[in-house]
């Protein structure tokens, strides 16, 4: 079996239940809430605003988006993972 980033992220002890991050009050990694408003600009210029991602509050697509990179970002500050190495 691949050994693949998310098979790595179930193995450390890095909360992934994004309802549960939210009732914790677990805060944004700063690098996800910084990613995450540049995906969203960057859709809204050159894609036509294809995702349509809104950050206004709890809920939003945008914010679920913040919550994945939060999960990456504790990810690879936890393991100093790099991406293009096994990140398939």
């Amino acid at each position: 079996m691949k050994n693949t980033v998310i098979d790595q992220i179930e193995k450390t002890d890095i909360e992934t239940d994004i309802g549960k991050r939210w009732e914790e009050g677990i805060p944004h990694h700063p690098k996800a809430k910084e990613l995450s408003r540049i995906i969203g600009e960057l859709d809204f210029l050159y894609a036509d605003d294809s995702f349509c991602f809104k950050f206004g509050g709890d809920g939003d697509n945008g914010e679920t988006l913040t919550y994945l990179l939060d999960i990456f970002f504790e990810f690879k500050d936890k393991t100093g993972f790099k991406l293009g190495r096994t990140s398939s």
